[in-house]
């Protein structure tokens, strides 16, 4: 809370009035990536070709994201859900949270690829969304580019596999 005072010039009860306690504050915060996350990532599929090759596109995209020095951070909401996930007040169901506000995002890249059953569909959503957050923890914890572009030949490799 000190830092936030001292960067914002805005006082301890001040913060506290608006926000409430440290947690309420760091949840707003939360809301307020994944929203900005899901408008950033609907603009890059709206970049995309349609078909698979669309989805590699976005992949791209993401990969040379993640190679920048802000992208070597990670991502905001993946690591403090998988931290803090039911272990402070605001905090239990964020990573549903995200799952359920995502879900429709990596859904509209998918449906472009081609025909599919809604099953299928689902299949690769949830697949795509298990994969891009794995490869979030890959690019936090990497010790470089390296791994970070072996882990994204993995998923382009595995997304080649919906070619029929």
């Amino acid at each position: 809370m000190s830092d936030i005072v001292e960067a914002s010039g805005v006082h301890k009860p001040s913060l506290y009035r608006t926000f409430g306690t440290k947690e309420e504050l760091f949840a707003t915060v939360l809301r307020r990536y994944l929203a900005e996350r899901k408008a950033l990532l609907s603009e890059l599929i709206a970049e995309c070709r349609p078909g698979i090759d669309g989805v590699h596109d976005f992949l791209d995209k993401l990969e040379a994201d993640a190679l920048t020095e802000s992208g070597q951070l990670g991502c905001l909401f993946v690591n403090s859900s998988t931290e803090l996930r039911g272990s402070a007040p605001g905090f239990e169901h964020f990573s549903d949270e995200y799952r359920e506000t995502m879900r429709p995002v990596f859904r509209s890249l998918v449906e472009r690829v081609q025909p599919a059953t809604d099953a299928i569909v689902d299949q690769r959503v949830d697949l795509l969304y298990t994969l891009i957050l794995g490869f979030r923890v890959t690019v936090r914890s990497s010790t470089g580019t390296d791994e970070t572009r072996r882990t994204m030949v993995a998923i382009h490799a595995a997304v080649d596999a919906w070619r029929s």
